[in-house]
């Protein structure tokens, strides 16, 4: 063992230490995830390489950090134990060998997989089914006493359900904040003069740990519980059969959690949730993976406070800390003037970012996000990064955001409608326009193979294309001449334009740049008009009867195709062979529940949102985005908005269950 391996441990563990102070103790981080995951990483391949080199205070030896002084210590009645973790399905498998392997190789070893909550671990005990302390995990054997808070949470049952309670259980799991309720936490911070918090996990752990448990009643604190400590008087055989007997005590247990016979399906699960965790509106960073057998689990044993019988699959996390460059201004196909941020690049969840999503002006200043300063960037939705907010402290000579007083491509006078917080170039003829509308007519209304922005911005700039018409009257000779483009790749980018022409009459006016009509209004216009000849001849009030459609939008629908040269345009494309009459996918279905209109709101535990919406628009009803006096029913799942919920209550509109849906379909 060389002096430099020693020496880079000892500066390991100090830095590390100092981190997990920070972030358990403090609830201020010093450095990204990312970050503290690499440290650790290389810490435990010096340890693995160097045993001599573990000491007992490594944070590889033990969970969490140091208790804070504002709370009193209590001592778990078992331990709490960490989770190692694995980032590829190679590593499962391996995993899994292992267990076969300590177990015996013809021994059948089924698991458990529930999402990795990324939330603050609580322990609750209770004694004869009444709640009579909760605590933080701290470092696995102690944590801190947050009892009162922990009572403010209606998720956590004062008292189990059912008869014969255990004398004692340590029921544990996780405390978060809902995404919907992180957005509106910093919406009220950004008005005083404290930090902004950096993401739901530390926003969770500084509402739990407040001294005032008022302030932690008004947070939209929730828990998910995964599992049990310590227990007298049940025995359970498995994992799975532990999560419905703490389902059927109360308990709020993930309902996605599932148990499976093979690993192969477990992988499968693994890279599944890595795209379906958009749907959630709680974060998580991972997946939890368990032998489900308690015995297996048992025989199986821990290795320093890490149990052999459990991994945490973990994904690239979702936020990061970089410097904002420059904010930047794009015209948008409404005349919208959209800023953006030009930032240093990072890595956010396995892709690497330079520019980020920031809304509008009031929305920057309101966050406090200024140039040069160091800011928290998240992928929105794991696809569109955005700008949260600060990180630290305004650089020396910031200035706060002011929005450009002309537009930066035409040089008119930049307008901002009362009532409205987007600023726009009112100038109809300016090049944004165009060229703004031809990038969302191939990149999302047509999605036209081998055609996107490059492609759009250079036909642009040589005048080749200027509209939608021009776009389809582009011929190959006209490619040819164009370097770069030889036979083949010429005829295959007019034969992916000439089949576009075969989108449905919904993207097509998607596409036609109508002022508030995105891709769901679109449907619905194509459904309840059928043709655009009706639509464009409709009344202001005979599109309000569609459900969604205000006063204020359906009279800038009526207004656009009021003009002239909107409706020269709708002809001509027509004239070049695009759809401007429903199919039968996107014709009123005719069934029992004709009439009838409802909203989804929240996470569905037996369906998506998407198959719930087409079960009932197979029956004849309309679904819709939004809530008004017109709707039928509010379906509630998981989560649900609660702007959703509270329009629904001020218009009298009913709310249903899933099981009320499942009922529903039904019948």
């Amino acid at each position: 063992m060389g002096s430099s391996s020693a020496a880079r441990a000892a500066e390991l563990r100090e830095i590390l230490a100092r981190a997990l102070v920070a972030y358990h103790v403090e609830d201020d981080p010093i450095m990204p995830d990312a970050e503290y995951d690499g440290l650790y990483d290389e810490l435990v391949e010096l340890e693995r390489r160097h045993p001599e080199l573990v000491t007992p205070d490594s944070p590889t030896r033990r969970v969490g950090a140091p208790l804070s002084d504002r709370f009193q210590k209590v001592r778990h009645l078992s331990p709490m134990g960490s989770l190692e973790k694995v980032t590829t399905e190679e590593s499962i498998v391996k995993w899994a060998e292992d267990v076969r392997k300590r177990l015996g190789s013809d021994e059948p070893v089924a698991y458990v997989v529930e999402p990795k909550i990324d939330g603050l671990a609580v322990n609750l005990t209770y004694e004869d089914g009444v709640f009579v302390r909760g605590a933080t995990r701290g470092d696995g054997i102690q944590g801190e006493d947050v009892t009162p808070n922990l009572r403010t949470i209606g998720a956590i049952p004062l008292r189990m359900l059912g008869d014969d309670p255990p004398a004692v259980a340590e029921v544990r799991g996780e405390v978060y904040l809902p995404l919907s309720g992180f957005r509106e936490l910093n919406e009220r911070l950004a008005g005083t003069t404290q930090k902004l918090a950096p993401n739901p996990r530390n926003a969770a752990a500084g509402s739990l740990r407040q001294k005032n448990s008022a302030i932690t009643a008004e947070r939209p604190l929730s828990t998910w519980i995964y599992g049990t400590g310590h227990t007298e008087g049940v025995v359970f055989g498995g994992q799975f059969e532990m999560l419905q007997w703490l389902r059927e005590r109360g308990f709020r247990t993930n309902p996605y959690a599932e148990r499976l016979e093979t690993i192969e399906e477990v992988a499968i699960a693994c890279r599944e949730w890595e795209t379906r965790r958009i749907e959630l509106d709680y974060e998580i960073d991972g997946i939890v993976i368990k032998v489900d057998s308690l015995d297996q689990q048992r025989r199986l044993g821990a290795l320093h406070s890490c149990p052999r019988w459990a991994r945490a699959f973990k994904w690239a996390p979702m936020t990061a800390q970089t410097r904002l460059l420059e904010i930047l201004i794009r015209v948008g196909r409404t005349g919208a003037l959209n800023p953006w941020a030009l930032l240093e690049p990072v890595e956010v969840g396995g892709v690497t970012v330079s520019r980020a999503t920031l809304h509008n002006e009031e929305d920057i200043n309101r966050k406090e996000i200024r140039e040069g300063d160091l800011v928290i960037v998240q992928r929105a939705g794991d696809v569109i990064p955005q700008v949260v907010g600060p990180a630290g402290p305004h650089q020396p000579g910031t200035k706060r955001f002011r929005m450009p007083k002309k537009c930066p491509l035409c040089g008119v006078d930049v307008v901002k409608p009362e009532g409205e917080v987007m600023h726009r170039c009112p100038n109809r003829a300016c090049p944004s326009r165009g060229l703004e509308t031809l990038n969302n007519w191939v990149m999302a209304a047509a999605d036209i193979e081998g055609v996107g922005e490059q492609s759009i911005r250079r036909f642009w700039d040589l005048g080749l294309v200027r509209s939608l018409p021009e776009l389809y009257r582009l011929t190959e000779e006209q490619l040819l001449e164009l370097e770069g483009f030889g036979e083949i790749s010429a005829g295959n980018t007019i034969r992916s334009i000439e089949a576009s022409k075969q989108v449905p009459f919904s993207r097509v006016l998607f596409g036609l740049n109508i002022p508030k009509v995105g891709w769901i209004m679109a449907q619905n216009l194509a459904r309840h008009f059928g043709t655009v000849d009706r639509l464009q001849d409709a009344t202001q009030e005979e599109i309000q009867e569609i459900d969604g459609f205000g006063p204020d939008r359906a009279e800038l629908i009526v207004e656009w195709f009021a003009d002239e040269q909107n409706r020269a345009l709708v002809q001509e494309l027509r004239e070049l062979g695009l759809r401007f009459e429903a199919g039968e996918e996107e014709r009123p279905v005719e069934g029992p529940l004709t009439g009838s209109s409802y909203a989804i709101t929240g996470t569905l535990e037996n369906s998506t949102r998407d198959e719930a919406r087409a079960a009932l628009e197979a029956l004849g009803a309309k679904v819709s985005d939004s809530v008004s006096g017109k709707t039928t029913g509010l379906i509630v799942g998981e989560e649900p908005g609660q702007s959703k919920v509270t329009k629904a209550q001020r218009a009298g509109v009913p709310t249903l269950s899933e099981a009320d849906l499942d009922a529903l379909l039904r019948s």
